[in-house]
Order: C-alpha cells, then structure tokens, then sequence
C-alpha cells in the first residue's frame, strides 16, 4: 500500500488548466494553486481514483471528495497529475521541496489557503 496525499487544484485554477494546449509530462504544477486535502492508502493511483469514485456514487457519508482532472497526488518521492487520459508524472514550479511544509510531511505539498473546486 501507498500513503497518497490528495491535493485538490483550486476552483480559481481550473479554467486556467482546462484551456491548458496539453504538453509532455513531467507536468510542472504550481504549489499556490492546490490545496493539499486528506492522506489515503491504496494499492495504485488508479485504484484510489477509483475507490473514491465507487464511495461518491455509493453516497458514502465522510469520504473524501473524488479526484477530478486538475487534482494531483503526492506520494514519498513522486507527484502524479490527473489527466483527461490518466495520471501522469509530475513536478513542482521552481522544483525542489516545499518551503512551507511541515517537518513531518514527507510528500512536499505544502498548504495553501485557496479553496478547492467543488465540482468532481
């Protein structure tokens, strides 16, 4: 099992992305447009997408919102981006590790106080 960290693009950010020309990975993803959202286990990046779809549908009371084209996760030592096609690599703006992470977060996400969309 994975520990992935959801990290949600921001309502303000979605447009920009969607009228993105589509470009070869590694995608270069900003910090200050995400919100980093819960910690989840599963056995792929696929399987969690696919799980928290089956529990959205299911009306599952307390699951986290499913992931939708524009959101990322971020696992110990790799950033995928969820496309249209799937997941693919990707990389922070600037690279490195996030300046303002907490000493324990080992994903590099960062917070932001941005919103995220609200649409799945």
């Amino acid at each position: 099992m994975t520990r992935f960290r959801i990290l949600y693009l921001a309502a303000d950010a979605v447009d920009a992305f969607r009228s993105k020309t589509p470009s070869k990975p590694p995608f270069v993803l900003r910090r200050s447009h995400y919100q980093a959202g819960p910690e989840v286990d599963a056995e792929s990046s696929y399987g969690l997408w696919h799980t928290l779809r089956a529990q959205s549908e299911a009306g599952k009371p307390g699951s986290p919102r499913p992931i939708g084209v524009g959101d990322a996760l971020a696992a110990p030592g790799s950033l995928l981006l969820c496309n249209y096609w799937g997941f693919d690599a990707a990389e922070w703006f600037n690279g490195g590790e996030c300046d303002g992470c907490a000493a324990d977060d080992s994903t590099g996400t960062g917070r932001s106080a941005q919103q995220p969309r609200s649409d799945a």
